[in-house]
């Protein structure tokens, strides 16, 4: 019997910079869903001042590419919040 595939994804750590304004944080929310899912990704998470998602794809794996696609996204960001990317990781419940 063989191991399981891993489920490749990644975190997405959001430290917002001033935390009054409910109006970027939902623009930020907003562009990084449209991110995600103009490319077959989804997250989960969320938070207040805070934000943790974790995104992955859907029965399959995300990508280096992918993880860079959002790093980059987050530069466009920097203005609103202080957003660090991890590295991808295997997102399979502990077993």
């Amino acid at each position: 019997m063989s191991a399981p595939c891993p489920i490749l994804g990644f975190t997405v750590l959001v430290d917002l910079r001033a935390p009054g304004e409910e109006s970027q944080r939902g623009a930020l929310t907003r562009s990084l869903a449209e991110l995600l899912a103009s490319h077959g990704l989804v997250s989960s998470g969320g938070g207040g001042r805070q934000l943790l998602f974790v995104v992955g794809r859907e029965g399959s794996q995300a990508t280096e590419a992918e993880r860079q696609l959002v790093q980059r996204w987050a530069a466009e960001w920097s203005h609103v919040a202080a957003i660090a990317v991890s590295d991808l990781v295997d997102l399979s419940p502990a077993s």
